[in-house]
């Protein structure tokens, strides 16, 4: 039992328990709007009692009805399959009418019965989907009983409900996992799957209706031929013009070079005629193989070349093809396996060479030699930059030490100081003190704190803001727009003054704070008006009014008395009241 909720003993055979009007409408219309909904009731029935918890029928005709059965241990679900007219029953081994508190939740989703008692699932059955529609006349819902007469609930009732909606067993039992998806869910699912799937089929037919139509249409507008050197290339065809492949498309002709395959030799030929370079036969003297167009000398003052598999050998005359010596012949010496002769001390590499421009020529007796320079790699002839900072130490790695990264440059490498960290040597770098000196961005009402590499930065007391942008705080802020120029400190506007600018300055009386000037007409009138004129003080500001019986000049902005006629600009011969206006003033900014 749920304690603080209306619990009901049914006895006796006879009562009317019947669901009527808009709350059996309302109960239909959730079972008619969700194929899963749950019926949950907390019950003590009497034992050997036989009695309907809820029911949905017709005179002895069952719709749809949960029902215990004390004589034969069993909790019965009584409905009507849709699409059928004969009523089914499904039944759940269970004692619950022992004279105890049961919780009660029978769930049904789609397919799918399930019983839970007390919280605990204790079947679940596939049944024919129960029929929603409630069309059938004359239908009532009743709860304790299935009629006025028949199946009788003795016990006590409480918190019967209907829930429509999928884990409806929740509403009971919090603490149980919902399971995903249901079998409402999944029929749910499955039929909108169904749906999307019809429509994408309708969908895909309606494309390819419309890409035939558009194939149509460009066979029909969009074909453009090509003309090329008085031929004509239909849209779309391929032809090729000397070494270029060409192509028409949309009446446009685009040409490109032949692709060639790689010529798998070190001397390829173009033949006169053709795109593409071809390799010629090798030629074999004394086991070696000799590409086309290889020379070698095979001894002294002879020269053989390779081409197109037959080697030609030609005697090399010294005479002829040998460089005049600076030296006298007596000098002159030879060298085993060179035809010509050599000077002692021959500057070979001023007489040209093919070192790469990262390596340094250097000579040898009879010719010279190519070494890569310090930072690079190769033999001499083709040089490539080595990555210092791929290793470190030794000949080819970085000396880079703390506080530093190593930067790869071409031939070389620096090492690059770590940020907050500044150089001591060509390897080394010591941590800067930012706060020293002014190069930190610290607020000037901020303190700096040194880190290692770095810094950090913190308002003072009185201020607000991140260190770097730091502004006075004046508890309750300043008032009638002034500002907070320093900590606990307001910088009035002008007409107010005060801890927080939350008084008025009285401008009549620069001596009496609350008092408000008035000037008496006969008198002078305060400095800060013009004469015979009277200062009001307002909230910020004043203004002047001039006192009674004068008015403001239109052009001075002065008091001019309002009692006199003008004969001529010199002479004032009578006083007759021309005008009059207590409320005319002017206002002093």
């Amino acid at each position: 039992m749920q304690p603080q909720r209306t619990a009901y003993t049914l006895q006796g055979d006879s009562r009317s328990l019947q669901i009527e009007g808009a709350a059996f409408e309302r109960a239909a219309e959730l079972l008619r709007r969700s194929p899963e909904f749950t019926v949950l009731a907390t019950l003590k029935q009497e034992p050997a009692n036989s009695g309907t918890i809820l029911s949905f029928s017709h005179g002895y005709n069952r719709y749809l009805e949960v029902q215990s059965s004390g004589r034969r241990d069993e909790v019965r679900l009584h409905y009507v399959a849709a699409g059928g007219s004969a009523p089914r029953v499904e039944t759940f081994p269970f004692r619950l009418a022992d004279g105890a508190w049961h919780r009660l939740a029978l769930a049904v989703s789609g397919a799918q019965a399930t019983l839970l008692v007390d919280c605990h699932p204790l079947y679940r059955r596939l049944i024919p989907p129960p029929d929603r529609n409630f069309t059938q006349p004359q239908l009532t819902l009743w709860v304790g009983q299935r009629n006025s007469k028949h199946s009788l609930f003795k016990g006590t009732l409480q918190e019967v409900r209907l829930v429509s909606g999928p884990h409806g067993y929740l509403a009971q039992c919090p603490g149980l996992d919902s399971e995903c998806p249901t079998c409402g869910q999944f029929a749910l699912l499955q039929a909108t799957v169904q749906e999307l799937t019809t429509h994408i089929h309708d969908l895909s037919l309606k494309l390819v209706g419309t890409e035939a139509r558009l194939a149509r249409l460009e066979q029909c507008d969009c074909q453009k031929s090509c003309y090329s050197n008085g031929t004509v290339h239909a849209d779309g065809a391929t032809w090729q013009r000397d070494c270029n492949r060409c192509s028409c498309v949309h009446g446009e002709i685009t040409c490109r070079p032949v692709e060639c395959d790689r010529a798998e030799c070190k001397n390829p030929v173009l033949h006169p005629g053709e795109c593409c370079p071809t390799c010629l036969r090798q030629c074999l003297l004394k086991g070696t193989l000799y590409e086309h167009g290889e020379r070698f000398a095979p001894k002294e003052c002879a020269e053989c070349v390779c081409h197109d598999g037959n080697m030609q050998c030609t005697r090399v005359d010294p005479e002829l093809a040998c460089p005049p010596l600076p030296c006298d012949a007596p000098d002159q010496f030879t060298v085993p396996g060179e035809c010509c002769k050599f000077c002692p001390g021959v500057d070979y590499c001023s007489m040209g060479h093919s070192c790469d421009e990262n390596a340094t020529c250097m000579n040898l007796n009879t010719k010279y030699t190519c070494k890569c320079n310090q930072g690079f790699q190769g033999d001499g002839l083709t040089c490539q930059d080595v990555d210092e900072c791929q290793e470190a130490g030794g000949l080819d790695g970085h000396h880079c030490h703390s506080n530093t990264r190593c930067v790869n440059v071409v031939g070389s490498y620096v090492c690059q100081c770590l940020e907050g960290y500044t150089r001591r040597d060509k390897f080394n770098c010591v941590e800067v003190d930012e706060c020293v000196g002014a190069s930190h961005g610290c607020h000037a009402d901020a303190e700096c704190t040194n880190t290692p590499g770095s810094y950090t930065c913190r308002c003072r007391d009185g201020f607000r803001g991140d260190g770097y942008s730091c502004t006075p705080v004046c508890t309750g802020g300043c008032l009638n727009g002034g500002a907070c120029v320093s900590p606990e400190q307001c910088a009035c506007a002008r007409g107010f003054t005060g801890t927080r600018c939350e008084r008025d300055v009285d401008e009549c009386r620069p001596h009496a704070a609350h008092a408000t000037h008035v000037a008496h007409p006969a008198h002078a009138a305060h400095p800060v008006c013009a004469p015979h004129a009277l200062c009001v003080n307002t909230p910020g500001s004043y203004y002047c009014v001039c006192a009674h019986g004068y008015r403001r000049h239109p052009l001075t902005d002065e008091c001019e008395g309002m009692f006199h006629t003008s004969v001529s600009p010199a002479k004032v011969e009578s006083n007759i009241p021309s005008y009059y206006n207590f409320l005319e003033f002017y206002r002093v900014l």
